[in-house]
């Protein structure tokens, strides 16, 4: 009968065993896999941009050039910021946003209602596609398309060439 319960305790210590190591080994997964999405993150995280009553301003907090654009997804329009370098800021008045994007399509009316919509896209220096929306800067992976066409403009202009340091990188 002893021989019995010492079997039958040994039997559920043995259990209770497996299912720690099995909970270990899942925490320890879960850990690995938080681990690899921080870091597949890290250079997104470092991109922001955010809106003031009269500009937007986009910021590049990483050691790399990220490849950006501004998007309005509802209207199919963006404008290409081209390349932001790294550690660098770019304020672009909501007047030269409008300005350009009348230029190239006339019949594209921007208003700072829909420019409360915007988006910004980048591409980090792994090839992976980011897009931050403007409520509340939500960062999301998404596919990088070539867009250009009707309904895109590139802001090749001078608050474009002349970008400022980025607090992000520890500037005033």
């Amino acid at each position: 009968m002893i021989t019995i319960l010492a079997a039958l305790g040994g039997l559920i210590l043995g259990i209770r065993a497996e299912q720690r190591a099995d909970r270990e080994e899942q925490r320890a997964d879960k850990e690995q896999y938080r681990a690899a999405e921080l870091s597949r993150k890290a250079f997104a995280e470092q991109v922001d941009f955010y809106r003031t009553p009269t500009s937007v301003i986009v910021m590049n907090g990483n050691p790399h050039p990220m490849r950006m654009r501004l998007i309005l997804p509802q209207r199919h329009l963006w404008w290409d910021l081209n390349s932001l370098q790294p550690c660098k800021q770019v304020k672009i008045p909501n007047d030269s946003l409008r300005a350009g994007m009348r230029m190239a399509i006339s019949s594209a009316q921007v208003t700072d209602g829909d420019l409360a919509s915007l988006w910004l896209e980048f591409r980090d220096p792994e090839g992976r596609s980011w897009v931050r929306s403007s409520s509340g800067g939500a960062l999301a992976s998404s596919v990088w398309e070539a867009r250009r066409g009707v309904n895109w403009v590139d802001l090749g202009e001078t608050w474009n060439r002349a970008p400022e340091d980025s607090p992000i990188c520890g500037a005033p």
